[in-house]
């Protein structure tokens, strides 16, 4: 079904809106918002309603659903207001005709209309953001980074204006690229100095259906590590270096789920037993494990299919990586230390691939920020109380189309651990050692993590035997021989 409402166009089954032949992204919750609006347009839609529709069995706060109606008014170009209507202190009505038969409207204007700069909003857009805002920091004293985002994002999108302006708005689609240069996979290098191929979503496929989804990624090179300036360095990250992935690879698009670590527990007869250590206390001076006694499949906290299969050891997700490659008959393996970060940066030299603002994080990560119950939670506000990862895809991707690269599940790479950088490979090939690994490494923080375990730089050592709930992995394929 197509709903059908001023010049936009709502695919359900394709689940993308339109605008004339133009997509326009949406991260699925503000999807889902906009869906439920426009099955019910013309009504008001309690706040209540909204989140039961969208959060089904999740607490969340009314700051999620703000960050929605705010993205929809961004996306829909609705600065005064004149589609998404707020009821202070009730919900929200989508004031339009929807029609679900008529041919798609033609459009010719942009898909994305940026929100005003600062001092031109309405009266009716103030009461909106004050409404949206209006939440509780429990007496932190970082309240006011808390409020940072949106002037953050505005000057951002006059930034994003201005590129386009002066005839370089291919480089404006990602503020944050950076100097990451393909080296020509399949015999084709590109022009010198072009990184824009590089930093558009790449393709995809899946080699069967419990297969994950993969992303191809470009041969290139770029500087791993962090620079010396960079707020939450630790010296195991140093000093940077220039890195040669040599040839193309593809990496899963998602952290590997549950549905499929089980459908690989199936065929192998794997059984994961309750050995995997809990979280139980979260205050800054009392943290404290639980003795083993979950698994991936009960994790201690609730969990679906769609969810990061967690409370895998660097063996078991060595395992399944084989089992996929015979299965397949492709070489699937873990990535590399070098092929993480690469793909994690997508072309970013930041310590994020948004970016330097860490207070987007929620938009992109999720983590310990204000809305957790972790006592080192810090940034910004999700709205989102529950312990546990997310399902994955449940975010914004990075610029290569990646999902959950920072925070949801820390995950493995192929590498041993170094505290001493200097002695990683610059080939993009893995750091081994002759006897095997002990303490392995683990990439992009979890759930648990604060802001700064979450850069792209990050990296921390784990025993390649242990079992967390917050440690998952995604898989690597090369695709030139």
């Amino acid at each position: 079904m197509v709903l059908q409402f001023d010049r936009f166009a709502l695919d359900l089954r394709r689940g993308c809106l339109r605008a004339g032949e133009r997509d326009i992204d949406l991260r699925p919750k503000s999807f889902e918002v906009l869906r439920h609006l426009a099955e019910n347009a013309g009504r008001l839609v309690p706040k209540q309603e909204l989140l039961e529709a969208v959060w089904p069995k999740i607490a969340v706060t009314d700051d999620s659903l703000g960050q929605c109606i705010r993205e929809l008014r961004q996306k829909l170009g609705d600065v005064d207001h004149r589609l998404i209507k707020t009821v202070p202190r009730r919900g929200y009505l989508l004031d339009v005709k929807v029609d679900t038969s008529a041919p798609q409207p033609s459009w010719d204007g942009p898909s994305e209309i940026t929100e005003p700069t600062p001092g031109s909003e309405t009266l009716a857009m103030l009461a909106d953001r004050l409404e949206a805002d209006k939440q509780p920091i429990d007496g932190d004293p970082l309240t006011i980074r808390s409020k940072l985002p949106h002037t953050q994002l505005v000057r951002l999108q006059t930034l994003v204006v201005a590129l386009a302006l002066m005839g370089v708005a291919a480089a404006g689609i990602y503020l944050f690229a950076g100097s990451i240069r393909p080296i020509g996979g399949a015999g084709n290098p590109p022009a010198s100095g072009d990184a824009t191929a590089a930093q558009l979503p790449r393709p995809t496929f899946k080699d069967c259906s419990v297969c994950p989804e993969m992303v191809e990624l470009p041969a290139g090179e770029f500087m791993m590590g962090s620079p010396d300036h960079e707020p939450g360095r630790t010296q195991a990250e140093g000093p940077r270096r220039r890195v040669v992935i040599p040839k193309r690879i593809a990496l899963g698009k998602f952290e590997v789920t549950i549905e499929q670590f089980s459908a690989f527990a199936a065929q192998t007869g794997f059984a994961s037993g309750n050995v995997c250590h809990v979280l139980v206390r979260f205050d800054v001076t009392d943290i404290a494990w639980s003795q083993e006694k979950a698994s991936f499949r009960e994790p201690g906290f609730d969990v679906a299919p769609a969810h990061p299969a967690v409370c895998v050891s660097w063996h078991e997700a060595q395992a399944y990586a084989a089992w996929l490659g015979r299965r397949t008959g492709k070489p699937y393996r873990l990535p590399t230390e070098a092929e993480w970060e690469y793909s994690a940066r997508a072309g970013t030299t930041t310590s994020y691939s948004f970016g330097m603002n860490e207070t987007l994080a929620c938009a992109y990560a999720r983590f310990a920020d204000f809305n957790s119950r972790y006592g080192w939670r810090d940034t910004c506000r999700s709205g989102i109380v529950q312990h546990g990862p997310l399902p994955v895809g449940a975010l914004m991707p990075n610029p290569w189309g990646l999902f959950d690269m920072h925070g949801n599940a820390s995950e493995w790479v192929q590498d041993c651990w170094t505290t001493d950088a200097k002695e990683l490979p610059t080939d993009g090939s893995a750091f081994t050692r002759s006897g095997g690994c002990e303490l392995g490494i683990i990439r992009g923080g979890s759930f648990t993590s604060r802001a700064a375990g979450l850069r792209s730089a990050n990296r921390s050592a784990w025993p390649v035997a242990a079992h967390d709930q917050g440690i998952g992995f995604r898989v690597a394929l090369p695709l030139d021989p």
